[in-house]
């Protein structure tokens, strides 16, 4: 097997660089997606305690005004007791009036308590479906996390073969151009390396001479005389 020149391990070198850079990107997105799955989540549970929260905040209204209701019409029982014992026109006249507000509150107490019963019929009838999306949302989120896992162990071992690819190849390159590439990379990262697209350096896209193409061909470290890239031919 021939040893291959610096060209080709600039080449390969370039490809998992780029590759390792890439995997640490979706690696670091993984905590940024798991919050917004969280932040989903967060948003179910709270919209199915409100959808039972608010049936039972129904439920004490409707009781609360049917003991209104109740305490109402007890005094208008005795309003309607004291205008059959009222001593002058004046005090009947007053009476009256108790009781037409007692009759007209006790109508609109009703009313209130009917649609109050209407509506907590219909939020009871809801609550299947809201407890529903809510078990929906706990597990997806737990599938979600199943499969978060699964693909952070696959990228890990990516990146971990990947780098070890990586390491032989950094090793291979000749004592001679070695450090030039170490300043490159450190300088640049995976960027510290261009292919020739054509006849124009990959990274500046500006024109490479014909012997600096020659001298690529031929094996030679040569940098573009713009960006100052490793070049290696495409």
């Amino acid at each position: 097997m021939s040893t291959p020149t610096v060209p080709h391990l600039l080449r390969d070198a370039h490809r998992l660089r780029r590759h390792l850079r890439e995997l640490k990107a979706e690696i670091d997105l993984g905590p940024r997606v798991q919050k917004i799955q969280e932040q989903k989540l967060a948003v179910a549970k709270q919209a199915h305690a409100a959808a039972h929260e608010a049936v039972q905040k129904l439920k004490l209204k409707i009781r609360d005004d049917e003991g209104t209701l109740k305490q109402v019409n007890v005094q208008l029982a005795k309003f309607e007791k004291q205008l059959n014992d009222a001593a002058s026109p004046k005090e009947f006249e007053g009476k009256q009036s108790e009781i037409r507000q007692a009759k007209e509150r006790v109508a609109a107490l009703e009313e209130t308590i009917l649609q109050g019963m209407e509506e907590l019929e219909q939020k009871t009838a809801h609550l299947p479906a809201d407890d529903q999306t809510w078990a929906d949302a706990q597990a997806e989120f737990e599938q979600f996390k199943l499969d978060a896992k699964e693909r952070l162990e696959r990228l890990l071992a990516d990146q971990k073969g990947t780098s070890e690819e990586l390491a032989k190849v950094d090793a291979a390159f000749p004592p001679a151009v070695k450090p030039l590439y170490d300043r490159l990379v450190k300088a640049y990262g995976p960027d510290g390396m261009a292919p020739i697209s054509g006849k124009v350096c990959g990274q500046c896209r500006v024109g490479i001479a014909d012997q600096a193409r020659s001298d690529i061909a031929a094996g030679k470290f040569i940098c573009c005389s713009t960006c100052g890239r490793a070049m290696y031919l495409d």
